[in-house]
Formats: structure tokens, C-alpha cells, sequence
């Protein structure tokens, strides 16, 4: 389905991001893109939203939506079929709970444990997140980082020794929990993929080698993240956000 009406204020590498993109690939929506540069972007997404400083941000027939929770929402509404919804009452309710969780919880533990070898590989930090942007854009960011390292790492809970403890035990808890959920059927709800599947993958998504260029990691990977997510390559759940991805993420 075309509908160029749709612009989606993203940046380029986010899982929170990810997971409006998945749902408007899964609808069949072309878009645009207008990719900000962590940082920089407070100011634009700020001036768009009215106040909020996150992405992503939805715009779409004159209205702006902010967090991928809610532009899920909007586009389910608007947007039917394929659904995202279980049809089913309960099951619904399921979904939308697990995705709940998974964006207070989930979400930022995998972020923080991320960005623990991040803001230690600016020049890769750099590739992440303005790989394909023009070449001063990228050598004025790159410059930057040094400057902003304090205020990035505490802005993604790097400088508090209990936050980062925390979020790597929510992390290995989240891998075993999906492990376990889905040990008798793909899906985390009912048996058709749903919300819950996609918030679950996408959030995981960082911590998992991935081929879809929405998520494939730049090459030159430091040895310090390869060590990182060489603690869940081998895990059932890592091959589940990997199946996800190839059955259910269109292109």
C-alpha cells in the first residue's frame, strides 16, 4: 500500500524506532524517513512534538505521534489489516500487556547494555548512527562526541554501576523468559504474530547479529561489542528474534 503521507522522525540505528518501522513494513506503508542524529535532534523533535525529546515520531494527515507504543496504536486504527491486535479479547490484552512491560523494562536494560561499549567506540558510535549521512555531518558528530560522552552515557544509565548491573540482569532474565515462552509455540500470544512478537524482537534486536538493513550492524564491529553479544549467540531466544525477523520482517 502507498500512502506518502506518512513521515516517520526516526534515528537510524534504535530499537524503539524499529519497532515503528517493523509495524509500518508489516501494513505495507511506504513512508519517509527524516533521520536525526542523537543530540542534535531535541531541538527539531522538541519544536514537532510540542515538548517531547524522544523518537520515533509519527506524522500523518496532519497529526504527530510520538513513541512507538502510540504509533502502533494509530496505525492499528488506521490502518487494520494485516493486524497487529489479537482478535480475541484476551489475547489482545496479553499483547498489549507484554509490550507494556517490554518498553518499561525491557527497552532500556538492552539500551544500557549496549551503549556500555559504546560510549567507549566513539569512531563505531559515529558508524552506528551517522554511517550514512554526508561526510561532514558525520566528522562534525564524530568530533562532538568527546564533548557529549558524559552527558550520553548518563542519558542511557552507563554512569550508575547499579543501573548497569540491573539492566544486564533484566537482559539475561528477558533471553530465559522468551526461551521458556515460546518453547511450545513461536508465538509469545496466541498463535499468530502480534504486537508482542514484534516488541519483544525489536527490543532484542541490539543485542542480535542481524542481516535486515534496518538492523545490521555496521562492519568493523569492535572487539569489545563482539564480546558482548557472543553471551547470547548461542541462545535459544537469540534464534527466535532471528526467526522473527526472517518470517515476519518484511523487506
Amino acid at each position: 500500500m502507498a500512502n506518502h503521507e506518512i513521515v516517520l522522525h526516526q534515528f537510524r540505528s534504535s530499537h524503539f524506532n524499529e519497532k515503528a518501522r517493523w509495524a509500518l513494513a508489516w501494513k505495507g506503508l511506504e513512508h519517509e524517513r527524516v533521520t536525526y542524529l542523537p543530540g542534535p535532534h531535541r531541538g527539531p523533535i522538541s519544536k514537532l512534538t510540542g515538548g517531547a525529546t524522544t523518537t520515533p515520531v509519527m506524522a500523518f494527515n496532519g497529526r504527530v505521534t510520538a513513541g512507538s507504543a502510540a504509533i502502533i496504536d494509530a496505525l492499528e486504527a488506521a490502518f487494520p489489516d494485516p493486524p497487529l491486535y489479537p482478535a480475541d479479547t484476551t489475547a489482545r490484552r496479553q499483547a498489549l500487556d507484554l509490550q507494556t512491560r517490554f518498553d518499561a523494562e525491557v527497552g532500556p536494560a538492552t539500551r544500557t547494555v549496549a551503549f556500555t561499549v559504546f560510549v567507549k567506540e566513539l569512531s563505531y558510535l559515529t558508524r552506528v548512527f551517522a554511517g550514512d549521512g554526508p561526510r561532514l555531518k558525520r566528522l562534525a558528530y564524530r568530533l562532538a562526541l568527546p564533548v557529549v560522552r558524559p552527558i550520553m552515557a548518563k542519558a542511557n544509565g552507563v554512569t550508575d554501576p547499579a543501573n548497569v548491573a540491573g539492566a544486564f540482569d533484566i537482559t539475561r532474565r528477558t533471553f530465559d523468559q522468551i526461551a521458556e515462552m515460546t518453547t511450545e509455540s513461536r508465538f509469545l500470544v496466541g498463535d499468530t504474530f502480534s504486537v508482542a512478537d514484534l516488541t519483544a524482537a525489536a527490543l532484542l534486536a541490539p543485542l542480535v547479529s542481524l542481516s535486515h538493513p534496518d538492523m545490521r550492524r555496521p562492519d568493523d564491529v569492535p572487539p569489545a561489542f563482539q564480546r558482548l553479544v557472543a553471551e547470547w549467540k548461542d541462545h535459544p531466544a537469540t534464534a527466535w528474534v532471528q526467526a522473527m525477523y526472517r518470517d515476519f520482517r518484511p523487506a
